[in-house]
């Protein structure tokens, strides 16, 4: 494995890795509200321009990384929206 790809894998675990503390936090404690969904929505477009850019340049690393971002942002948006829905009635 070369150093290139190295680098692509590690930043793509660590950055993949941002989401899983905010998707157990807000799983635990049911709490949702300060969640913003605008960075959600924004974070699911932009994760998906990097997969469009990965599968074009063939980067294998960063479409793991965009993939599994988007659906863990879909879930946490899934997630907002219903138990925000559910605290508001």
């Amino acid at each position: 494995m070369s150093m290139e790809e190295l680098a692509g894998w590690l930043a793509a675990i660590f950055t993949t890795l941002i989401f899983v503390p905010q998707l157990h936090k807000a799983f635990t404690t049911k709490k949702t509200r300060d969640i913003s969904m605008l960075m959600i929505v924004l974070a699911i477009m932009g994760n998906s321009a990097w997969l469009v850019q990965a599968l074009l340049t063939n980067n294998t690393p960063l479409m793991v990384c965009a993939i599994l971002i988007i659906i863990m942002s879909g879930i946490l948006m899934l997630f907002k929206y219903f138990n925000d829905k559910s605290q508001q009635g």
